[in-house]
């Protein structure tokens, strides 16, 4: 997009002041107070029509001032932010993430949603799978000393002795000495190696899995903030669903993400976006951090905040 210089220090300008809190609508008046830029009214007006007739502001009401569109804050994160080089190969400890996502939904009146993986050190030694009763399978993971963790499972369509004896067969190559949250991933690599009339319902089965050892668990921080600020009427679903969503969105992308409102999964979310970063455990890939802001929340000096704790690699 070819924005001159002067017009894009007037469009920085008017993000930063949109993005404050509080989401009011711009005018060159309050634009060349804030920012001490000298030059009058006028020439800020003429460079936010420019910017309008660009695509990256629009006016809600005549003579009200500008706020950004869509397409404004797309151009705004991609062309004044690093953002894939912030925070890549994060390895925060469990009691910094809880801190670091009490801290910014206090400061900034914003929603974290964190995954929190939890590890067990409970080595598999051997898995059943039982016919349990009309509807489940009951998978039980054992350890040498016999204790064992016992899972419900929703029965496959076309299920058989035989696929189950099959499906053992192929979770105690899987878990094999193996603790529990490695044997979940192990499930995960190795979905093209399970039995081919398994292989539908597998995803199902690890989610269900996980769910119940409890390593698909979350931390949600500072929800009230959304309510509150967006009159939001419909009850938001944040946690564990939003951040499977998140997770097939970005992929393996490194550093922060973000995800405007137009691709977020719900009209709830219509006037929120997410700022997103990975972490990692022994540089092995954990589950994601995530801010649920309202587009009128200090953004820039969030991305700060994940700036400061820095690039940690591999």
């Amino acid at each position: 997009m070819n924005i001159s210089a002067k017009d894009q220090l007037v469009f920085s300008a008017v993000m930063n002041l949109y993005c404050d809190g509080e989401g009011l609508p711009v005018a060159s008046s309050r634009l060349v107070k804030h920012t001490g830029m000298s030059v009058c009214s006028a020439t800020i007006r003429n460079a936010m029509a420019r910017l309008e007739k660009a695509g990256l502001l629009y006016s809600p009401h005549t003579s009200a001032g500008r706020v950004p569109t869509e397409a404004g804050f797309k151009y705004w994160f991609e062309s004044y932010f690093a953002l894939s080089e912030l925070a890549q190969y994060w390895q925060p400890e469990q009691t910094q993430l809880v801190a670091f996502a009490h801290t910014l939904a206090q400061k900034y009146k914003v929603c974290c949603c964190v995954g929190l993986p939890q590890v067990s050190s409970q080595q598999v030694f051997r898995v059943e799978v039982l016919d349990f009763d009309g509807d489940s399978w009951l998978v039980l993971l054992i350890d040498r000393q016999g204790q064992s963790s016992n899972i419900c499972i929703d029965k496959p369509n076309l299920q058989s002795d035989a696929l189950r004896y099959q499906f053992a067969t192929w979770l105690n190559t899987v878990f094999s000495q193996q603790n529990l949250v490695e044997g979940l991933h192990r499930m995960r690599a190795m979905a093209n190696t399970a039995p081919a009339q398994c292989r539908d319902s597998l995803a199902q089965w690890t989610r269900q899995l996980a769910q119940q050892l409890g390593s698909d668990n979350s931390i949600v921080v500072g929800e009230r903030h959304l309510y509150n600020q967006l009159a939001i009427e419909t009850e938001l679903n944040i946690g564990v669903a939003l951040l499977n969503w998140v997770e097939d969105k970005l992929a393996l992308k490194n550093g922060v993400s973000v995800l405007l409102p137009h691709d977020l999964p719900g009209e709830e979310f219509r006037d929120c976006l997410i700022l997103s970063v990975p972490y990692f455990v022994n540089h092995e890939y954990q589950s994601r951090f995530c801010i649920i802001a309202p587009r009128s929340a200090q953004l820039e000096a969030l991305i700060t905040e994940f700036n400061v704790i820095g690039e940690i690699r591999g």
